[in-house]
């Protein structure tokens, strides 16, 4: 029998995705908490740290990341010097659209740099303490960044059973 996601403990080398990223990722642990589960150092919700914890999707789709307007304005630049055609005022509607019909290879992407604003993982378990004061987390557990995306714990990291 197949333990669900939600019930499992996050350890180091969890699969992450973001709604706004470009693909997967790896969850990271720089230093070890002392909690290992099946040779892995276990996630506490303290975990979330950008460049160290939470680490590049490859590219980032917001149209609130800076990078992704400053992507669509060089196509701008490099088009109209090509061509000579100015389509400046179609930036949003030709390439940072979001939804619809739109699929990913005419969207613009920008440098995905993520920007955390959520405090902690969302899924604890609040009677597992990885550290003191940092509990365990849990599989689905999800953080936001500045930029609108929705991070999410895919996978556990920990080993098939």
């Amino acid at each position: 029998m197949a333990v669900e996601l939600k019930d499992t403990y996050v350890v180091h080398g969890a699969v992450t995705t973001c709604t706004k990223g470009m693909r997967e990722s790896r969850l990271v642990l720089g230093e070890s908490h002392g909690v290992y589960l099946k040779n892995a150092a276990q996630v506490s919700v303290k975990d979330i740290k950008p460049g160290e914890n939470i680490i590049c999707f490859g590219g980032c789709y917001s149209l609130e990341n800076p990078a992704t307007m400053a992507a669509a304005m060089k196509i701008v630049k490099n088009v109209k010097a090509q061509t000579g055609a100015d389509f400046e005022g179609r930036i949003a509607e030709t390439f940072l659209q979001e939804g619809g019909e739109q699929t990913d290879a005419v969207r613009c992407a920008g440098e995905c740099m993520p920007e955390i604003v959520s405090v902690k993982w969302d899924r604890e378990k609040e009677d597992v303490s990885v550290e003191q004061g940092k509990n365990a987390v849990m599989g689905e557990a999800t953080l936001t960044c500045k930029y609108g995306g929705i991070i999410k714990i895919e996978t556990s990291g920990q080993p098939e059973m």
